[in-house]
């Protein structure tokens, strides 16, 4: 049926009729100049507009817009007034949570390239959660819990040459499936080695020991610094927005089957087995990467041609040519004058392996995301270290001088049951409030919540030191670093330049997070460390109480600065470059 709206308005909307017809009878208005639209301001008729214009068109106009009379008028139809107003479009529906999380509000071919990217994550993850409770029950067995601060204190020294060849190969390599590749097959080749010698003897050598543990600690920085670096690159703000939750949560259930599969450390060969495991799963790393990276090109909706994407590097030598910023090349291919290009510029290179220095100190905007982005690793060493401690003293590798067999496993195994409790809650929190609190209070709130979380936890330490408090305060801390901070640093760097996310941000998260650490492990050195002159109480609550509350102080307030500064770069579309 039609409905005439005319009978719906009653005199209100006759007397705005009345008014109309008076403009355009009486006064002296041109009807070029009526509103809304319907006649150009230069006289001239829109293209598809009626011929007359009549009050029962301003009419619909003005009190339907462009929407459907069934909008205004319960049981009306549209026909017989299509005359009258234009069709109308109904407002998209709100995706549901599993359109989410299946990342359905993003086109095929890149749903395709995040799921690789999810997988490579997952593995990534969740081989570090798995390998890492073995590396420190393995370190306390052959070296010692009381060399552990010591350990971590020489950890810049080890990574500098790490993080220097990781920048020279991006410069090098001019491809991120190259990169990747070779850094996989490098830590591949480690634990595979000291796999075969673990098999060969149970208690591994000290020095075995030292460079597992190096290896475990660069790694659980450098590949998901990599992983996001590379992901980074390739999504716009939007995309990020949309992918980058589901992503945490695909990462963080791989983080729980790691975690899982190490508390069976019983069953699985031992600490040979989850070696063997490791490296097979970096070598899955390396061509789930390269699949990813090959679809993304396919993906990009601003794809230019073959040609012109391979001369843009990911990080340009410096005088080599005058190319534009550029997203880093997908193809995996290396043109042939690469080599020759490195060895010319190989003092350039040089420069721009530490370039990444000058453009956080140059900087305020990326000076402030190399604080936040590891500025949680200082009081979390603390409560590690005590964390180990009081694990160490739960389960002792000898008593009364005597050996206790099967202790280094349970360690083993209590450390992944923590990490199991780690990666549940993240990936509740990540699904459940990532994406809700960042639409709703933005990055301030996210990047706020781990400094009021750390500086309460490090103050429940202080006053009840004891090991379950310790051990409830790190599952809490860990789940807002991994489920807010860690995302929320990421979003970031979408609003920076391809020189910032390559160069700055391998320097902010990598040296930056064992700078701080070396921190914390100084304090645990000087002030924490367990030793025979202090036990049974090693622990300085007044120091690291008072240390913790001025660190936090500084932190939250470089973390507001950052919340409200990416909030002006979103809304005027720029990015510091």
């Amino acid at each position: 049926m039609t409905v005439n709206p005319l009978l719906y308005l009653g005199p209100q909307l006759y007397t705005h009729a009345a008014i109309l017809y008076k403009v355009n009878e009486k006064s002296a208005r041109p009807r070029e100049a009526l509103p809304y639209g319907w006649w150009s301001q230069k006289g001239k008729k829109e293209k598809n507009e009626p011929e007359t214009w009549r009050p029962g068109d301003y009419l619909a106009r003005s009190f339907t817009g462009s929407r459907s009379l069934r909008t205004w008028f319960p049981g009306a139809t549209d026909s017989g007034n299509k005359a009258m107003m234009p069709p109308a479009e109904d407002p998209p529906a709100r995706a549901s949570w599993v359109d989410r999380q299946l990342l359905r509000e993003l086109p095929n071919e890149w749903r395709v390239a995040y799921l690789f990217f999810a997988l490579a994550l997952m593995l990534v993850l969740g081989t570090g959660l798995m390998i890492n409770p073995a590396t420190i029950s393995t370190f306390i067995d052959s070296v010692g819990v009381d060399q552990q601060p010591v350990a971590q204190t020489y950890l810049p020294l080890v990574l500098f040459p790490i993080l220097f060849l990781y920048n020279f190969l991006w410069a090098a390599l001019r491809s991120p499936q190259l990169l990747v590749t070779i850094v996989c097959t490098v830590y591949a080749v480690v634990y595979a080695l000291i796999a075969v010698r673990s098999l060969m003897r149970p208690h591994i050598e000290p020095w075995l020991a030292w460079i597992l543990f190096y290896a475990t600690n660069t790694k659980s920085v450098l590949f998901p610094v990599m992983l996001w670096s590379v992901m980074n690159d390739l999504s716009s703000t939007q995309y990020s927005k949309v992918a980058y939750p589901a992503l945490v949560f695909a990462g963080q259930v791989g983080g729980l089957a790691g975690s899982l599969y190490a508390t069976f450390v019983h069953r699985v060969g031992g600490t040979s087995g989850l070696l063997v495991v490791q490296a097979a799963a970096l070598v899955i790393i390396a061509a789930l990467v390269w699949f990813a990276c090959r679809l993304a090109a396919v993906a990009r909706p601003d794809a230019e041609p073959i040609s012109a994407t391979l001369e843009t590097s990911l990080q340009p030598v410096a005088g080599a040519g005058a190319l534009e910023e550029g997203r880093a090349p997908l193809t995996g291919t290396v043109h042939r004058s690469c080599c020759v290009v490195g060895l010319r510029a190989a003092v350039r290179k040089l420069w721009e392996s530490v370039e990444g220095i000058a453009l956080i100190l140059s900087r305020p905007f990326v000076a402030g995301i190399f604080w936040i982005a590891c500025a949680h690793l200082v009081p979390r060493v603390i409560l590690d270290y005590q964390g180990t401690a009081l694990t160490n003293e739960r389960w002792p590798k000898k008593v009364d001088g005597h050996a206790v067999p099967g202790n280094k496993d349970r360690q083993t195994a209590f450390f992944a049951w923590c990490n199991v409790a780690n990666t549940i809650g993240t990936g509740l929190l990540s699904v459940f409030g990532l994406r809700s609190l960042i639409e709703r209070g933005g990055l301030l709130v996210t990047l706020l919540a781990l400094p009021i979380a750390m500086v309460i936890s490090v103050l429940l330490v202080c006053f009840y030191h004891n090991f379950w408090t310790v051990q409830a305060v790190l599952v809490v801390v860990n789940v807002i670093q991994y489920a807010l901070n860690g995302p929320s640093r990421e979003m970031l760097y979408v609003r920076t330049s391809k020189s910032i996310k390559y160069k700055a941000k391998s320097w902010s998260d990598m040296y930056g997070n064992f700078l701080q650490k070396t921190i914390g492990a100084l304090i645990n050195l000087h002030v924490n460390r367990e030793e025979d002159t202090c036990q049974p109480h090693c622990f300085n609550p007044i120091f690291t109480g008072s240390f913790t509350v001025g660190w936090v102080v500084v932190w939250a307030i470089i973390a507001g600065f950052l919340g409200v500064k990416h909030a002006q770069l979103v809304r005027d579309d720029e990015v510091v470059s």
